[in-house]
């Protein structure tokens, strides 16, 4: 894993965190559209402000092992970069003029899920949010007309499609190890949590998901889709590892086989932008997809036509 990479990236990341200059303009959207935001995206910073304390103690114990060299220092940057989400996201509840949360039914059960196995356990219950949390800020990007909303929608889902990419690394290097029965079982009980978490935030967000013409169905789907596209790309890479070495192809994004490994050695390219299909899965078309974060203003961005 490519451990180096993630510190500069984080380190640089959450700075422009911290720096980032939001639209200078009052709330203007009806108390209908207002309050439910402003009531979810309290929920989502509430997520966002932990300290850490159990993720870092479960590195620790991995610490000493060689693919994982300074995987803790990535850890601590990673969790000073969601603390910088939290930031920004109190700032935007402050903008809509809503009440930030001290404690919540839905985020007392993910910390509590986080705690109850390990490491990888509690990574998995992590990127099962952060999945979670690309399409929902995929959708406020997309759909809300508040221009401080956009804006910090936009910078955290590039933050939560790097997040994934360096989930996926994590978990790639551990789940190498295991038999293919085992990898299987562990799909298996992944996408059984992520579905079930997923239908417990389109209940508890219904009203703000309303007021963006998304039915908690529909949020449903999208979240689904999400999931599989990310854990096609870990299973690619696992087959890809396991497989016999053999000459390469050059895909469309410019890497050879186990593309996912070759781009973790561009240190100057951040890691949304290596393609992550992830993102806003409920776009038809790869090319339809790339016309829609135009119309966003997220730039720097790939066409992800060759990918859907």
């Amino acid at each position: 894993m490519n451990t180096q990479h993630w510190i500069d990236h984080f380190e640089t990341n959450t700075r422009l965190n911290h720096e980032l200059q939001l639209p200078d303009a009052p709330c203007a959207s009806p108390d209908e559209v207002r309050i439910p935001l402003a009531e979810s995206l309290a929920i989502f910073q509430l997520g966002e402000s932990g300290g850490g304390t159990r993720l870092r103690r479960y590195t620790r114990s991995i610490a000493a092992l060689e693919n994982l060299k300074g995987y803790q220092r990535a850890v601590d940057l990673f969790v000073a970069e969601e603390q910088s989400h939290a930031a920004l996201l109190a700032r935007t509840v402050t903008h809509l003029r809503g009440t930030l949360l001290r404690k919540q039914w839905t985020n007392s059960i993910f910390r509590w899920l986080r705690d109850l196995v390990n490491l990888e356990f509690n990574i998995q219950v992590l990127l099962t949010a952060e999945l979670i949390a690309e399409v929902y800020f995929g959708l406020l990007a997309l759909r809300c007309s508040d221009p401080v909303v956009q804006t910090v929608s936009r910078k955290l889902l590039r933050d939560e499609m790097g997040h994934l990419s360096f989930q996926r690394d994590f978990l790639f290097e551990r789940l190498k190890t295991l038999t293919p029965a085992m990898q299987r079982l562990w799909r298996w009980q992944f996408q059984l949590i992520h579905f079930g978490t997923t239908c417990v935030v389109a209940w508890d967000h219904r009203d703000c998901l309303r007021t963006l013409n998304i039915t908690p169905a529909g949020f449903r789907a999208r979240a689904v889709q999400c999931w599989r596209s990310f854990q096609s790309r870990l299973d690619r890479r696992l087959r890809d590892f396991s497989a016999p070495e053999s000459p390469a192809f050059p895909s469309a994004s410019g890497c050879g086989r186990s593309s996912d490994a070759a781009c973790e050695n561009r240190p100057d390219e951040l890691p949304e932008e290596r393609g992550c299909a992830e993102s806003l899965p409920f776009i038809r078309t790869g090319r339809e997809m790339h016309h829609a974060w135009n119309r966003a203003g997220v730039s720097a961005f790939p066409d992800h036509s060759a990918h859907v």
